[in-house]
C-alpha cells in the first residue's frame, strides 16, 4: 500500500514538472499568461525570466513538497509585417521534501526542459485608430522532446490559439486569449493529456506627466522620477484545464484537473527598449483529479530588451 502511495507522489511530482515548463509568457502586458509574445513587428526581443513554482500533497501523514525554479530564455523576431517567431528554452532545478513520520528525504533534479517553437500571426483582424488598436492574432506553437527525461513528456506536443487585445487612448489594455495544446504519446505509449489555457488580462499605464517643481512634494517628486518612462500594472486570470494523462489509451488515474491563477504584477519601463517585470500567481481553484500536488504560491521575475 505504502509502495502504490509513493508511486502516486511520484507521478504528481513528475507530471508537475513536465506541465509547468509549458507555458512561456513573451508578450509586454502580460507576464504569466502563455500569450505573453512580443508586441514588435520586425523587431526582435529577447526576455530572459525565473519562474518558481510551489506544490504540495500530504496523503495519510505522509507529505511531499516541491519548489521549482525555472529559469528560461527566449528570442521573438519579426521577421515579416504581422509575422513573428518565438524560440523559448527552458532549465529546470527542483527540489523534493518528503516527510513520513520522523524521517525526511531530500532530492534536488535539474536539467533542460522541451525546447518551444511559436508563429504569431497579428493579421486576422487589426483596426488601428487615434487612441487604441484592436487585434486579433493567431499562434501556433510546437514543443519538441529535447530536454532531461525527467522534464521531458518524450514526445511532441501542438498548440493553437487565439489572442485579442484591445488598447483605449494608450493607458487601457486588456487582453485576452484561448489556447489548446494537443499531446501526442511518447515512445512507452505515455501521453500527459490534452490541456486548454485561457486568460484574461486587464491593464493599466501608469507614467508621470511633466516635471515636478521645485516646490513640489517628496512624494511628487519621486513619483515623477520613478515612473518617467512608464509601467504596466497588470493584474491576470489564468486558468488551465488538462486531461487525464493516458497510457496506451487508458486513463492514469491522479492526473489531469483545473487550476486558476489570479496573477497581480507589474512592468517597469527602464528605458524605451529594455523593462523589468514581477508577477506574483496566487492559485484561487485547485479542482484536480484525485490526489495530485496542488499548487501553491510563486512568482515570475524578469526583464525584457527590445533590439
Amino acid at each position: 500500500m505504502r509502495r502504490e502511495q509513493t508511486k502516486r507522489l511520484l507521478m504528481s511530482v513528475l507530471c508537475f514538472g513536465c506541465v509547468s515548463v509549458a507555458s512561456t509568457n513573451l508578450r509586454a502586458q502580460e507576464i504569466v499568461a502563455p500569450s505573453a509574445r512580443t508586441l514588435f513587428s520586425r523587431s526582435t526581443l529577447v526576455r530572459s525570466f525565473v519562474e518558481v513554482k510551489r506544490a504540495s500533497l500530504r496523503v495519510n501523514g505522509e507529505s511531499t513538497e516541491v519548489t521549482q525554479y525555472v529559469p528560461v530564455l527566449a528570442i521573438a523576431y519579426g521577421f515579416r509585417p504581422n509575422w513573428t517567431i518565438i524560440v523559448a528554452q527552458p532549465y529546470v532545478s527542483m527540489d523534493v521534501t518528503s516527510r513520513m513520520g520522523n524521517e525526511v528525504s531530500e532530492k534536488n533534479l535539474n536539467g533542460l526542459g522541451d525546447t518551444q517553437f511559436f508563429v504569431q500571426y497579428d493579421g486576422i483582424y487589426k483596426r488601428n485608430k487615434p487612441g487604441g488598436i484592436t487585434r486579433v492574432s493567431g499562434v501556433f506553437g510546437l514543443q519538441a522532446p529535447t530536454g532531461a527525461n525527467r522534464f521531458s513528456t518524450q514526445a511532441f506536443e501542438y498548440t493553437g490559439g487565439l489572442i485579442f487585445e484591445k488598447a483605449k487612448s494608450l493607458k487601457y489594455v486588456f487582453t485576452g486569449d484561448f489556447q489548446y495544446t494537443f499531446a501526442t504519446e511518447n515512445r512507452r505509449g505515455v501521453s500527459v493529456g490534452d490541456q486548454a489555457q485561457f486568460d484574461a488580462v486587464p491593464v493599466y499605464f501608469v507614467i508621470s506627466k511633466g516635471a515636478a517643481s521645485k516646490e513640489a512634494s517628496w512624494l511628487r517628486k519621486f513619483y515623477e522620477r520613478a515612473f518617467r518612462k512608464g509601467a504596466y500594472l497588470i493584474l491576470e486570470f489564468n486558468g488551465r484545464w488538462q486531461a487525464h494523462a493516458r497510457q496506451q489509451g487508458n486513463e492514469i488515474a491522479n492526473t489531469g484537473g483545473t487550476t486558476l491563477m489570479i496573477s497581480p504584477g507589474i512592468q517597469y519601463f527602464v528605458s524605451n527598449r529594455f523593462l523589468v517585470e514581477f508577477a506574483s500567481p496566487i492559485p484561487v481553484v485547485k479542482d484536480l483529479n484525485g490526489k495530485q500536488l496542488k499548487p501553491n504560491t510563486g512568482f515570475v521575475f524578469g526583464f525584457r530588451v527590445l533590439f
